[in-house]
This record gives C-alpha cells, structure tokens and sequence, in this order.
C-alpha cells in the first residue's frame, strides 16, 4: 500500500442538516420548472474517448417551470457516519525495505494516481482511434473459442543502483507450510480487491464491482486445476456495428486462460504480490485475475495494436470504454458508457435527478457502475471529499438523501459520501455500466 495515502479523520460532531432547493432523495420528479429546456452544466466529453454519440435528449415540456437550483460545494458536507460507509479493513504493512529501495520507490511513478491515460501521453488521436477501431467489426457466424497460457506477462521495473532490479517473479501463493493460498473463501466480495504497485485503478474497481453484485460470476470465472495452475474464462467481446461505438457485446466466444501461480514479488520479499492483493483477507482470486486480465493480449491478432503487453498494458491506466469492455469479458453481460445528462427530459426531471434515478435503478438492479475523477492541471491543491485525481471508483449506493458513494480500489480512504453537485464538479460526465 502507499503509505502516503491520507489517514481518515477521526468522527466529528454532526454539522447542520443539507440545504438543498431539489428534494434528490426522493423517487419522484420535482415541481415542473418555469423555463423549459434549461440545462445544468457539465464536463466537456473526454477528446480521448470515442465520438459522441448524437443528443437523444427529449426536450421539457413546453411548460416546465425554471429548474430549482442545486446545492453548491459551499454547502456543510454530509457526515459519513449517517451515511452507511462500509467499514475499511485493516491495512496490511508492507514488508521493509532498504534505504535504497524505498529511494528508489520515491522516484518511480505513484501506483495510485492512473486512472486514464495522460493527455500528452495515450489521449491523442492514435489511441482515441486504438480505442475504438480496434474492437470495432461484426462477429464471426461462428464464434470461435481461444486459449493461451499466462506465465509472465511483461511488467515496468525500476533497477536499484547497485542492486538490481526492484521487481522479480516469485511465487507468494505457496505458502511455507507447503500447502498454496486458498483460491476463495466463501463467496467473492469486492472488499477482497486492493490496488498495488500498479496504476490499474480501473482494473480493480470493475473486479470488486463484478464481486459486489454478482459474485458468483468471478467464481465460475476463476478455477484452480489439478496441476497448480489456474483457469480463467473470459468472454470475447465486440463493438457495436450500428454506429453506436460505445457497447461492448458478447459474441458467444470465451478465452480459455491457462495462469501459473507466478506473480510480480518484491526482490527478496517472496511473501506478498507488490500488484492486485486481498488486502487481509488471503484469499487467491484477485491475484490470479489481474495476471490473466494482463495476459489476455496474448490472444489478440495483429488488427488490436498496443504499445505495451502484459502488467505494462495495465499500468498506462484505463478510461470508460476499457472499463465497458472489462465489465462485457466478466460478466458476459453487455456493458456501455453513458454521458451525464445536461437536459430536462420529458418527465420534467432536472439532470440531477435523471442521473440519481439511474444510479439507483442500476444498483437495485446489480448493475456495476464505474466513474473517473477529473485531473485538475493548474491547482496542486488536493481533491476534496477524500478524492484522489484521475482514478476510478465504483459508485456503491444512492442513500435516501440523494448523495452518492464510492469505494476506493486503494480498499481504503473510500471518499465521503457527497451530492450529486459535488460529484458531477470533481469526476468526468461519463459512467460504465451494464444493460
């Protein structure tokens, strides 16, 4: 874990009861408004993402009232103690390291900050197009079945002066006793998933939402086999082919993985994985996942072009459609991205009480939903709300009040829970979810 992630605050006394003019916790849509088609302001769409797709957006009734106003950041925050926030499990420490080693850690990239590529770096053109037209064709009449076996996918290292370098294959499952990590303990949960040494964000939010609603999926998903290895079924998926580049369908094909139990170690420090953990719950299934997630790109063909293979792929980061494709793969579900709305639609419900309405069908449904921070570039100062820039996070709930929670991959500093107005200011306007 990176110790230098913030320590939650001790609790403090309740401050004043929200002040809000739009009543987001109940399930009925507001007064009608005055002027029709007004619109809140949002994020502009990400240039990184693929093209928008063409405002389908009603518009209000030519006799909606003006809409209410929301409430703004000057608000008293909500206090999470009234807020239902999971309780964070105990942070396991990290073995210690050398004065050389930890030198060297300091200089390397922060695992906890990627959760989209950098503009500058992955969100030109070439990789807005990779994106999009690398997934992009009609599937085959007959599916076809692939296999591959994951043994040691590529990573990014960093070499110690006169030590060599910081990162080794090792095998931290097997356990000194003899006998190997068990691979569940009872079912799946998304408490069970902890970002490492990696900027995958992205990868861990969808494995512990997947685990969160529907956590007999990871479990028909993972299997251990009778010779120590593991096997990992993941669906094949397409792009739509009908203009809308933002679905990702299932073909009816599966990738049969093969996954040794080797995995990314600290050199000399064999006990624990230095990327994807269980955090304290020593159980095997978010390890061996993460490694067939890195390895899959070894089924792909020559048409999916990609600068790095492996633990390197995942460590550029990933953005709402990498995270649709994903939820497609484990779930066999079809998975899509969705913009915020900005409009009154038909039903006169203001954009906030559109987006607070789908938040909550959703996740009545067991629908995953997955959101990214903003990255701000001209103020160092840090996020609000225990937000860390540019990383992904799953939505867990809509409470009765209408704020929204998250859970942080780090598997702990979950943000507090906060309106939709502070959330839609500080995370980019686009979600992932299933249908």
């Amino acid at each position: 874990m990176d110790a230098s992630a913030p320590v939650e605050p001790e609790p403090t006394d309740t401050p004043p009861p929200i002040e809000v003019t739009e009543d987001l916790g109940e399930t009925g849509a507001p007064e009608t408004p005055d002027t029709p088609g007004a619109a809140v302001p949002g994020d502009a769409p990400d240039p990184s993402e693929a093209p928008a797709a063409s405002d389908d957006t009603a518009p209000a009734p030519p006799e909606a009232p003006a809409p209410a106003t929301t409430e703004s950041d000057s608000a008293p925050e909500p206090h999470p103690v009234d807020s239902e926030v999971p309780a964070e499990p105990a942070v396991v420490e990290q073995p210690s390291r050398t004065d050389a080693t930890q030198a060297a850690l300091s200089e390397a990239p922060d695992p906890f900050e990627a959760e989209e590529p950098d503009d500058t770096a992955e969100g030109g053109f070439l990789d807005w197009a990779h994106d999009v037209f690398s997934h992009v064709g009609k599937p085959a009449d007959v599916p076809v079945p692939k296999e591959a076996t994951i043994d040691r996918p590529d990573f990014n290292n960093v070499d110690l002066p006169g030590m060599g370098p910081l990162i080794e294959y090792g095998t931290p499952l097997d356990r000194p006793d003899g006998t190997r990590l068990p691979l569940f303990d009872g079912p799946p949960a998304r408490e069970q998933t902890q970002q490492g040494m990696l900027d995958d964000c992205g990868v861990i939010a969808t494995m512990g939402a997947v685990a969160g609603h529907r956590p007999e999926l990871i479990s028909q998903c993972v299997r251990e086999n009778d010779d120590g290895t593991y096997a990992v079924t993941l669906h094949q998926t397409k792009h739509s082919f009908d203009g809308d580049w933002r679905h990702f369908h299932p073909t009816g094909a599966v990738t049969h993985l093969t996954v040794t139990a080797d995995l990314p170690v600290e050199a000399g420090f064999q006990e624990r994985p230095v990327y994807a953990t269980s955090g304290g719950s020593n159980v095997a299934w978010p390890s061996v996942l993460e490694k067939a997630i890195a390895g899959v790109d070894q089924t792909w063909d020559d048409s999916r072009p990609r600068p790095d293979s492996g633990y390197a792929r995942l460590d550029r980061g990933s953005n709402p459609n990498v995270r649709a494709e994903l939820l497609a793969q484990l779930t066999g579900d079809t998975a899509y991205t969705e913009d915020f709305p900005t409009t009154y639609d038909m039903r006169g419900r203001s954009p906030d009480r559109q987006l607070v309405d789908t938040f909550r069908e959703k996740l009545a449904e067991g629908r995953p939903i997955l959101v990214g921070t903003n990255a701000p570039k001209d103020d160092p100062a840090p996020l609000p709300h225990k937000l860390f820039p540019k990383h992904a996070y799953e939505v867990t709930k809509m409470d009765d009040r209408g704020l929204v929670h998250l859970r942080n991959p780090h598997n702990r500093t979950n943000p507090d829970p906060m309106t939709v107005s502070q959330f839609k200011q500080h995370f980019k306007n686009r979600y992932t979810t299933t249908e």
